[in-house]
């Protein structure tokens, strides 16, 4: 029963966090003076498929936030995070980092380094289920740079054709401009640190 109570809870708050999420989408959109159209084009997107996230209609990927946040100039973790008052030093002790989870997906995202006043860069533990994937309908682009450091498991990226497994150490070090894919290679659950540098300043 207990257990039924939690799960009712959690997906509460997964569908709070997606309509949060949906309004941050519009009210940055519309903040920039974009269009859906214009937006669309940006983000190499279906205007549907940006009416349908911003009316919370539409889980998206996390490719498709990530080029979201890159067409509207914002970083990722602005439409996940609660507001808080800027700050120039951040401490995130073990165990404590906030999550994000997508419903219906079994990626799992600790926000490890929280943003600073004017953020160039963000890091993140990424947690990825069995058969977890960042997204095959675009690949991931943004501007900026991103280091992914192997912490668990095997995760296998697909960059110009080519293949890269990242296990427990391994580093992968490429341009966010350059098309990527990712999926979990490993039976179980495989983990890595993402730490992305971005080219604009907020």
């Amino acid at each position: 029963m207990a257990e039924k109570a939690r799960k009712v809870v959690r997906e509460e708050r997964v569908r709070t966090s997606l309509r949060q999420a949906a309004e941050k989408f519009r009210r940055a959109r519309e903040e920039a003076g974009l269009t859906l159209r214009e937006l669309a084009e940006r983000a190499g997107l279906a205007p549907s498929t940006i009416l349908k996230i911003e009316n919370s209609k539409l889980v998206p990927s996390l490719a498709v936030c990530i080029r979201l946040a890159d067409a509207l100039g914002r970083p990722i973790s602005y439409f996940a995070e609660q507001e808080e008052l800027p700050a120039d030093v951040r401490f995130v002790a073990n165990g404590t980092a906030r999550v994000s989870e997508v419903r219906g997906s079994p990626i799992v995202i600790e926000h490890v380094a929280e943003r600073l006043v004017h953020p160039r860069m963000e890091g993140f533990l990424v947690r990825v289920g069995r058969g977890a994937k960042s997204g095959r309908e675009v690949p991931i682009s943004y501007h900026g740079e991103e280091i992914v450091i192997g912490i668990k498991g095997r995760i296998r990226f697909e960059i110009r054709g080519e293949e890269y497994i990242v296990g427990p150490g391994d580093v992968l070090h490429l341009k966010g401009d350059v098309p990527h894919f990712w999926e979990n290679a490993a039976n179980g659950e495989s983990a890595m640190y993402m730490i992305c540098a971005f080219a604009y300043e907020r």
